[in-house]
């Protein structure tokens, strides 16, 4: 296949100093030690390798018979080794389809994200090197023998679509370049799914409202549990949060996973009560808590602090059935995904003034609030007031973090406290859509579903009457799916056949198996997703490859000879429906 003449051995080191880069610098030492003892790295980077040295083989007469050639080489591999250094700097890992995808409907966004977290010495190296390779190249001119060429087009193309879509390869574990090129033709294949719009109406209950508790629902953003001092953290970013605990006013789960790990994929199934993958859109076909409270008699409104067009989160909840809506941009005209209204402002001329106006009517209220919360750049979203970890040297540091820790512990103290004196019998729950990696394996923001991205805060403040009950289900393996069923049962509304979450106030099975899912129509349906343990040791499926990779990541199996208790979880739910543990 190769020859290795005075051209070969240049390309072999070309190769040589590709791979070094590729290991050393768009990854780092860190990952080297990870992984260096895992068989499925070895198999992966291996393979990829392999196939890239035959790639600059085949590449190599561009760069040697033509004068733009070296330019077409170098821009074809340096480019994708930028990117996914670029990416894996922010994530710990290579761009995905989902991340193409979301560049495509929001560069703005994306590209923001990443001159935020610009490596130049990184790019330097990488565009330097490379195209300091590839000039080894130039002058160097060999006979092409056609049958060695064609055995090396041949070796390549079966070692790239081997990788590509064997249930073996992981896009994470291989060469950049061919990793970047793999998820492109990956996403080629990606089915474009219709999906029905025929949600049922709820019927209207006959029963009386009176005695009905008011109800607020608060649905974070990007709030990780790690960093609030009243699960355990070393800073007091909590301390009124806790207050609330210690006079009994307030309940938290500490084993509690979101459905999803970005807005998109939490926020819509935490609204309708769904947790697991959900390829064919069923969320299009369950009514919605608010139809439900609306159903039953309360008065309903729906406040956010964000721009509720991006993610199709209006259209999707704002309808006959939510009394009063009001959203970020009411308020923030430049309101962004990075960036919508300031909370306390929210809460205090928008939200409060409500709940005074709406808790003077006979009939009891439903409230849903979306945070505008802690989502990055972290800087921007808390006031000088809130700004006690300094200094705050870039937006993103983990002082200017923790300081919107401490902005949502008033947000939520305030408003409990005002519940709590005001309507003793009324409820608020809090659950975050999702967390953040904050630097590490989970990276610095929330691509991936570690633990600091899905093991988030669930938050309850109860009637004295119902502490006991609820506090049965502390430690239990909860999904913020949870809360949905937990209203309906206490405003006694039936669920629907496909809401799948478990109401906290029942007992809740120690051995209950959950998911967080990228698998949804919300976002881009990308078809991955983890299995949780109650142990919270995490599965990763790839529903396109039908693999699973053990906790290790080391061990990987056929979907196919995976235990039935596993697997039951997700066969109904391929197909449209979802069989729940």
């Amino acid at each position: 296949m190769v020859r290795f003449d005075r051209a070969g051995l240049k390309i072999l080191l070309i190769w040589l100093g590709i791979t070094l880069l590729d290991l050393f610098v768009v990854r780092d030492f860190s990952w080297i030690f990870e992984h260096w003892n895992s068989k499925r790295v070895v198999v992966n980077y291996g393979l990829t390798a392999l196939a890239m040295m035959l790639l600059l083989f085949i590449l190599s007469p561009i760069i040697r018979y033509f004068k733009t050639g070296k330019y077409l080489v170098f821009a074809f591999i340096a480019v994708p080794m930028w990117v996914q250094m670029s990416h894996y700097e922010v994530y710990r890992s290579f761009a995905s389809s989902s991340g193409f995808r979301e560049f495509s409907q929001d560069p703005s966004l994306v590209l923001s994200v990443w001159m935020d977290q610009f490596n130049w010495l990184k790019s330097t190296i990488i565009l330097l090197f490379v195209y300091g390779l590839l000039s080894l190249l130039s002058g160097v001119k060999t006979k092409i023998v056609r049958w060695r060429y064609g055995l090396n087009v041949i070796g390549f193309t079966l070692l790239y679509l081997l990788t590509t879509f064997s249930w073996y390869g992981v896009n994470n574990f291989q060469n950049s370049t061919l990793s970047y090129y793999s998820t492109l033709l990956q996403m080629s294949r990606m089915q474009v799914l219709e999906f029905k719009y025929d949600k049922p109406s709820v019927i209207p209950s006959q029963l009386s409202t009176e005695g009905l508790p008011n109800i607020i629902y608060i649905v974070g953003e990007s709030l990780t549990l790690s960093h609030m001092s009243i699960y355990g953290y070393k800073r007091n970013t909590t301390p009124q949060l806790a207050q609330l605990e210690k006079d009994r006013q307030l309940i938290k789960y500490n084993n509690a996973l979101s459905i999803g790990t970005h807005t998109r994929l939490s926020v819509p199934y935490m609204l309708v009560g769904i947790e697991g993958i959900d390829p064919k859109g069923r969320i299009y076909q369950t009514p919605t808590v608010f139809n439900y409270a609306k159903a039953r008699g309360y008065t309903t409104a729906f406040i956010s602090a964000q721009d509720t067009d991006w993610g199709h989160i209006k259209e999707m909840f704002v309808d006959e059935s939510v009394d009063y809506f009001w959203h970020g941009v009411d308020m923030n005209k430049n309101a962004s995904v990075h960036k919508g209204a300031d909370d306390m402002r929210v809460l205090n001329e928008i939200a409060l003034p409500y709940i005074a106006k709406v808790g003077k009517q006979k009939t009891p209220f439903f409230l849903v609030l979306q945070m505008d919360g802690s989502h990055y750049p972290y800087a921007e979203h808390s006031t000088k007031k809130h700004k006690i970890f300094l200094p705050e040297n870039t937006p993103n540091s983990i002082n200017a973090y923790d300081n919107t820790v401490v902005k949502t512990d008033e947000y939520l103290f305030k408003i409990i406290q005002k519940m709590r004196q005001e309507y003793p019998n009324s409820w608020v729950f809090y659950s975050t859509d999702h967390g953040q990696g904050l630097g590490g394996k989970a990276g610095k923001f929330n691509q991936d579903p570690h633990l600091n991205t899905i093991h988030n805060p669930l938050l309850i403040s109860a009637p004295k009457s119902k502490i006991a009950q609820l506090l049965r289900n502390q430690d239990a393996p909860v999904s913020q799916a949870d809360i949905v069923p937990s209203i309906l049962d206490i405003i006694g509304m039936k669920p629907d056949k496909n809401i799948n979450g478990k109401s906290l106030l029942k007992p809740i099975n120690s051995n209950r198996l959950r998911v967080v899912s990228q698998y949804m129509p919300t976002q881009h349906n990308d078809p991955r997703a983890v299995l949780a343990e109650p142990n919270l040791k995490l599965y990763t499926l790839d529903f396109e490859k039908m693999s699973v990779s053990f906790p290790d990541e080391k061990k990987v199996i056929h979907f196919k000879d995976w235990d039935a208790r596993h697997q039951k979880i997700f066969i109904g739910a391929r197909f449209g429906s979802l069989i729940a543990n």
